[in-house]
C-alpha cells in the first residue's frame, strides 16, 4: 500500500446528445450502500431526492465535445458527501477531489449542484439541468456544466470544456448491488482519516505526509523534492461503490493534492482487496464502522521484505 499512491490510466471523457425524451418519475433499489439506480429531473426532486438520483460515477464517452487540445475530462463521481472529478492536462492526471452542495428554492426543488474544493469556498463547477433517465438497463445523465477554475490552478485550462453533456452511469462493484449491511464491503465504502502508517513496527506516517512535496521527474524516473515545501497535515481516503478510492492530502504548501485509482476484492470473503492495476494486494486486520486496519508486506528495490500497517479512523 506504501504504492498505493501512483494514478492508474485515465477514462476518456466527452459529451453527446440524448434521444431519450421520457422522464422517470425515482425508482430505486435501495441496499446496504445507498440508492444505485434511481432516475428522475433534479429540478423536481427535494435535495434528499437528488442526491440519490446524483449518485455514483458517470463517464464521459463518444464523443468531441469533452476534449480541447490540453485538456480532457475524465468522470465525475459523486458519494454521499463528496464528489471526484478527473482531467487530464496536457497528458498528466489530475484529480479533484471535494464536498458538493445541492442549491434550493423556495420551494425545496434543487436548482444547482456545485462542486467546491474540500477545505475551501471555491467552487470550481456548477451543474444545472440534470436529468436522468434509464434506457435499455442503462443510466444516462444529461446536464449542463459551468467552470470556474481558478487562474492560479495548473487545470486552469480546462475552463474552455463548459457546456451541456450527456453521460453513462459505470457499473457499480458486484458486492454493491445488493450489499449486506454488515459486510466488510458495506463498512469500508466511506471516507477514512489516516492515523498511522509503520514500517516493521516503526512509524513512518511521514512518508504520505511529505507526498504532496515531490513531484515525478520522467527524464530520471525518479521523483523529486520541491525545495521549501511543507508536507501536508492531514490524509482522507475515501472508496467507493463503483471501484474508486481516493487519496487526498491537505494542508501542504504545495496545495491539496488528490489521488485516484480502481480497488476490487481480492475473493468473496472481503478479507484482503487489490489496488492499482491490481499488482499490490492489501489485508484487512480490523474493520469497523469506526476504524479500519490494514496491512501488506512489500519488497523493496535490494528485495527485502517489510511489513506495513495502516491505521484510518471513521470521518
Amino acid at each position: 500500500m506504501k504504492n498505493l499512491l501512483y494514478l492508474c490510466a485515465i477514462i476518456l471523457f466527452t459529451a453527446c446528445g440524448s434521444d431519450d425524451d421520457s422522464i422517470d418519475p425515482i425508482v430505486e433499489t435501495t441496499n446496504g450502500i445507498t440508492t444505485l439506480d434511481a432516475t428522475g429531473t433534479v429540478s423536481e426532486q427535494t435535495a434528499v431526492e437528488a442526491k440519490k438520483i446524483i449518485y455514483g460515477k458517470w463517464n464521459f464517452s463518444n464523443t468531441s465535445r469533452g476534449t480541447s487540445n490540453t485538456c480532457t475530462f475524465s468522470f465525475i463521481e459523486f458519494t454521499d458527501d463528496y464528489y471526484i472529478m478527473g482531467f487530464s492536462v496536457n497528458q498528466e492526471i489530475e484529480a479533484v477531489f471535494g464536498t458538493y452542495e445541492l442549491n434550493t428554492d423556495a420551494n425545496g426543488f434543487v436548482t444547482s449542484v456545485d462542486l467546491n474544493l474540500e477545505m475551501s469556498d471555491t467552487t470550481i463547477a456548477s451543474l444545472t439541468n440534470i436529468v436522468v433517465t434509464e434506457t435499455n438497463e442503462i443510466l444516462n445523465a444529461t446536464f449542463t456544466i459551468e467552470l470556474n477554475i481558478p487562474e492560479d490552478s495548473e487545470y486552469m485550462i480546462c475552463n474552455n470544456l463548459e457546456g451541456d453533456y450527456s453521460t453513462n452511469k459505470g457499473d457499480p462493484m458486484d458486492e454493491s448491488d445488493p450489499s449486506d449491511t454488515d459486510s466488510n464491503h458495506a463498512k469500508l465504502i466511506s471516507t477514512w482519516t489516516f492515523v498511522l502508517m509503520t514500517e516493521d513496527g516503526v512509524d513512518v506516517s511521514n512518508q504520505w505526509y511529505e507526498n504532496p512535496c515531490y513531484d515525478y521527474e520522467d527524464n530520471y524516473g525518479e521523483e523529486i523534492h520541491i525545495e521549501g515545501c511543507t508536507p501536508s497535515t492531514e490524509i482522507k481516503l475515501t472508496f467507493s461503490a463503483y471501484g474508486t478510492y481516493t487519496f487526498v492530502f491537505y494542508g501542504s504548501s504545495n496545495g491539496t493534492k488528490a489521488i485516484t485509482e480502481p480497488w476490487s476484492w481480492s475473493d468473496e470473503t472481503q478479507t484482503s482487496f487489490y489496488v492499482g492495476d491490481g499488482d499490490e494486494l492489501i489485508s484487512i486486520e480490523s474493520l469497523t464502522d469506526m476504524e479500519a486496519i490494514f496491512s501488506s508486506n512489500q519488497e523493496d528495490e535490494g528485495e527485502v521484505e517489510s511489513d506495513y500497517i495502516y491505521s484510518f479512523s471513521a470521518e
